[in-house]
């Protein structure tokens, strides 16, 4: 493996932060508070992957390539086994944003991680392992599962009508598409039981969250720009987002790429039926008999901060009783699926899973519900094999099935 941008006098290890990021590689105080809520940790035991551990790492980088000494008496070569080692703990994470959750001097990990992600692949150093594909498959094949794209929306049902044209655009987003299909089932039968009129981009893209994740900017533009013009095209004045990854991506950086202000709005899609639930249009006509717990996704708690939408879903069936997990909220866990870790390191990313499914079950859930297609694939897959007798669904295929 070569470093040798590394060592050029050009190379800037601090253009792509924003000067807060810049601040916090040396605000962090070694408290260590965050290492009991790593989930990676967790998993493998490596305090090497830590918060702390990167932050001095590559706040040490950044001293020596831009600090006062590196000023008077020149920039010394970075280490390649620094940059290697530095490298592989950031591309072992699930950017949850879990440790800055809890830092006592508040660091937005969720979105520093992917900024120097970005400097690693600039390098030529990044993603590692398998995360390399990402990028390759996505531009092929416009989702990062290899699925063909002309089954993208194949799940859509007979019996749920999608306009030519209309104000409301639903996107589907490829982990809802190709590995949680019940998810986007759910979500459009909810909206048509409402009277909602919606509409389709049928030559949707993935919304650049993968490749993002894993630091590889390059396409963003073109990505971004073809999906914003496709549904603009169709009249979309608010666009209804199931995906809390999609939601953070089109939400937050959807923007930035495409250059000015998005001609629509970006709507979770719990967000979008509260107000139809408040009006008393949302009639379930069956009731459960269940104990219920709800996870909160990463990127919809931690990311985009929806918390409350969801539980206000559950609250409407009939005959359910609503638990809360050990760590719910802001604080959930991480399922295992996000940051490029499912594809890079797939036994780390299932030992999170059964830790959450464990969680669950301890409060005495009958049902687990669910929020995020990642989340919906990764319990899944980690039921298998694996003494589990909890029902992961998704919160919109639930209340589907009760109408």
């Amino acid at each position: 493996m070569t470093t040798q941008p590394a060592g050029k006098k050009d190379v800037s290890f601090v253009d792509n932060l924003t000067r807060l990021q810049v601040i916090s590689l040396d605000a962090c105080t070694r408290c260590m508070q965050c290492l009991e809520w790593c989930p990676v940790l967790d998993a493998t035991e490596d305090e090497s992957l830590t918060t702390p551990e990167k932050i001095r790492t590559y706040g040490e980088i950044v001293r020596s390539q831009h600090g006062l000494r590196a000023r008077l008496f020149g920039r010394p070569e970075v280490s390649p086994e620094v940059l290697e080692k530095l490298t592989q703990a950031l591309f072992t994470c699930t950017t949850c944003g879990r440790c800055g959750e809890v830092c006592s001097v508040g660091i937005n990990t969720q979105r520093l991680w992917p900024a120097i992600r970005a400097k690693m692949v600039e390098l030529g150093i990044g993603p590692v392992g398998a995360q390399r594909e990402i990028p390759s498959i996505v531009a092929q094949k416009h989702n990062p599962y290899d699925g063909d794209h002309a089954e993208r929306f194949a799940w859509i049902p007979p019996e749920v009508p999608v306009a030519g044209r209309a104000e409301i655009g639903y996107f589907a987003g490829c982990s809802g598409a190709y590995t949680a299909r019940p998810m986007l089932v759910g979500a459009v039968t909810v909206l048509h039981a409402l009277g909602i009129e919606f509409t389709l981009f049928k030559d949707e893209w993935c919304c650049g969250f993968p490749l993002f994740i894993v630091g590889e900017l390059s396409p963003m533009e073109q990505m971004i720009r073809h999906n914003v013009d496709g549904f603009a095209a169709q009249g979309v004045k608010h666009l209804v987002v199931s995906c809390p990854c999609c939601m953070f991506m089109l939400q937050n950086h959807w923007p930035y790429f495409y250059g000015e202000p998005l001609p629509f709005d970006i709507i979770h899609t719990t967000q979008f039926i509260k107000p139809h639930i408040e009006a008393g249009k949302l009639k379930l006509s069956k009731s459960l008999d269940a104990t219920i717990t709800y996870h909160d996704p990463c990127y919809l708690s931690r990311g985009t901060h929806v918390i409350d939408e969801p539980r206000e879903v559950l609250a409407q069936i009939r005959g359910a009783r609503v638990v809360e997990m050990r760590h719910s909220r802001e604080l959930s866990r991480c399922c295992g699926a996000g940051g490029g870790i499912r594809r890079g390191f797939p036994e780390v990313s299932i030992q999170m899973a059964r830790a959450l499914l464990r969680e669950a079950e301890d409060v005495g859930a009958d049902i687990l519900a669910i929020d995020c297609p990642a989340c919906y694939e990764r319990l899944h897959l980690a039921q298998q094999g694996f003494s589990s007798s909890i029902q992961v669904l998704d919160l919109m295929q639930l209340v589907a099935d009760l109408l």
